[in-house]
């Protein structure tokens, strides 16, 4: 025994050591403000615009019921010119310009072009400028691609539709895009509804307004009456270079992220773990229960909570919009409420990315290539903060983005970026390349060995103490009452089998196997006999929990399983009464949901029987 300890002496001095040694490096906190250089300011004018043609206009509108309008036109411009042409100019109304959240275009190969907005004003329109990437040549013809998300277009009220109050929301925007050069040819624009939803009324302009499906209405100018083409700033269709959109929508309403405090921890071990506390707020005017979440597509160990703990009924399926994301869905109704009108709720998400198709390795160099973005929302985002933090990082030799501030804790680096007002429609795809603190990776193994074998010498310790303990407590003989055993378990057994009983004969109801006179007479028999088997099991309950610990625990145990039981029962009333009402998106909803619920109640029964079968063991 001496030696052991001698042994153990040694070991967790050692272990001191190091670990003191490991924090004496004094972090140094060296804050740096990062300014970006500002682009160079270039302007686009009207000379030339008479001999540029647009050939095909594509508009496409997604309306959010969430409060958010993203719009992607796809335009084809040919030059006429005599001479090459780098940019075109593109046109918000001035009512619209501070509603205007994000701007951005992208070329024929999806790469980024540059977009100047210098405020200019042209009729009762702000005109934006896109760069192309290569000046477009004299008849020569490029397709370009055009990103908007607009917030405050939407509005919502109540409304008498048949017998019930439901939600009416309503959009009102330009019917094509405003461009300061002649249209024609294939020009159309498309606008789509959120699913589970029904369309309300449509404005009709010049015989163009036809659905397509549930969820779609096409402007298409090959439609019109009288006209084949558009003018500069759409002025042949006067007044009615607007449409109105009313929907309705059961379900969702006008949300907000008020803030979102992202953590993307990165470590040379092959972790990427990402931590994101989110603050939502329900703007609109029905309660909200469910929320819907996009995830990157190859997501691991999924964490869904809130200061109270789990949150239950969360669901990951596939992205109906693309294969590269997958949808959470969180049933607040589960274990929280509905998301009430001006309510907020904050929560935390957690899970991990896979490191190896993120990182590429040149000896102790890394670089990770990642969209930080990784959580993406069909929200408005007013703030998102996203710390980089680095583990194992000796120095950040390249970032394709600069922060705005980057500070070092010992070996961890922590890039720090804002942004403000952020649209479904954005990412940001960064480039990190860092140089591996060698030390760091070699004393990391060091301080868990020591962890390891000093914990191992503390438990060989406390298995010799308890073994010595154990062979002294054999001469005592410990007194079990088996009759009060028996009788808990018989009646606990006679319980369980009544509330099985009830249970086969409410299906059979369901069904209508049974009659449902008889179902209730069997109801309230076998209700009345639970009642007083938990009267007659009471003495002898108290009796075993006075025995010993191990007894106390077990009955314990058994009820709080009871308590579960109750409540998974309680879960899957709510749930269909939630059904019958329609108040679930979807029968497959209610399907997993329930399927959920009978899974959950089945364990329970199974971890109970296990419970009687340890009490009687004690009989043989």
């Amino acid at each position: 025994m001496r030696k052991k300890k001698g042994v153990l002496v040694l070991i967790s001095f050692l272990l001191f050591i190091v670990v003191f040694s490991y924090f004496q490096n004094d972090p140094s906190f060296n804050y740096q403000n990062q300014t970006e250089n500002e682009p160079s300011q270039l302007s686009g004018g009207l000379e030339g615009a008479g001999n540029i043609l647009i050939k095909k206009i594509i508009r496409n509108t997604n309306i959010s019921s969430y409060g958010l309008v993203n719009i992607n036109d796809r335009i084809t411009i040919l030059n006429q010119n005599e001479n090459p042409i780098n940019s075109i100019l593109f046109g918000i109304p001035l009512k619209d310009s501070n509603n205007l959240i994000y701007f951005g275009a992208t070329g024929q190969t999806h790469n980024t072009l540059l977009t100047e907005r210098p405020h200019e004003v042209m009729l009762s329109y702000e005109m934006i400028t896109i760069y192309f990437d290569s000046p477009l040549l004299p008849s020569q013809e490029v397709t370009i691609n055009v990103l908007q998300t607009y917030q405050n277009l939407i509005t919502y009220k109540f409304a008498v539709i048949g017998a019930s109050i439901s939600q009416l929301i309503n959009f009102t925007g330009l019917l094509f895009p405003i461009l300061p050069y002649k249209s024609e040819g294939d020009i159309k624009s498309n606008y789509r509804l959120p699913e589970e939803t029904t369309l309300n009324f449509h404005k009709e302009i010049e015989g163009m307004g036809v659905t397509i499906g549930s969820r779609n209405v096409l402007y298409d100018l090959a439609q019109s009456y009288t006209l084949n083409f558009l003018d500069p700033f759409l002025e042949n269709l006067d007044e009615n270079n607007q449409t109105t959109i009313t929907f309705e929508d059961r379900l969702s309403t006008k949300l907000e992220i008020e803030e979102i405090n992202r953590e993307i921890f990165l470590s040379p071990w092959g972790v990427v773990k990402i931590k994101e506390e989110i603050k939502i707020e329900n703007l609109g005017i029905i309660p909200i229960p469910l929320l819907s979440i996009n995830l990157p597509v190859d997501i691991k160990n999924v964490h869904i909570y809130d200061d109270l703990g789990e949150l239950l009924g969360v669901t990951i399926t596939d992205s109906i919009e693309g294969p590269s994301r997958k949808v959470l869905t969180i049933a607040l109704y589960q274990n929280r409420v509905s998301l009430e009108p001006f309510s907020k709720f904050n929560f935390f998400i957690e899970y991990n990315l896979p490191y190896e198709k993120l990182v590429s390795y040149n000896w102790l160099q890394q670089s990770i290539l990642i969209n930080i973005f990784t959580t993406s929302f069909d929200f408005l985002i007013h703030q998102q903060t996203t710390s980089v933090i680095i583990e194992g990082c000796g120095s950040i030799d390249y970032t394709s983005s600069l922060p705005e501030a980057m500070f070092k804790t010992g070996d961890t680096r922590v890039l720090v970026y804002n942004s403000e007002n952020v649209s479904p429609l954005e990412s940001k795809t960064i480039l990190f390349t860092f140089t591996v603190d060698i030390f760091d990776l070699i004393l990391r193994p060091l301080i868990f060995m020591l962890i390891i074998a000093f914990l191992s010498s503390v438990f060989i310790l406390i298995t010799k103490t308890r073994e010595r303990e154990e062979q002294l407590s054999l001469f005592k003989k410990e007194f079990i009452p088996t009759n009060e055993i028996r009788e808990f378990c018989s009646l606990y057994e006679e319980k369980n089998a009544l509330i099985l009983e009830i249970r086969k004969a409410e299906n059979e109801a369901k069904r209508k196997k049974l009659a449902k006179k008889t179902y209730k007479n069997l109801l309230a028999k076998n209700t009345t006999k639970i009642d007083q088997i938990k009267d007659e099991i009471t003495p002898f309950k108290k009796i075993l929990m006075e025995t010993n610990e191990t007894f106390n625990n077990i009955v314990k145990k058994l009820d709080v399983l009871d308590a579960e039981r109750f409540s998974v029962n309680d879960s899957l009333t709510l749930l269909e009464t939630r059904y019958k009402r329609g108040r679930l998106p979807s029968k497959a909803a209610y399907q997993k949901l329930s399927d959920d619920f009978f899974n959950r109640r089945r364990k329970l029964d199974r971890t109970i029987d296990k419970y009687i079968q340890q009490l009687r063991s004690y009989l043989l």
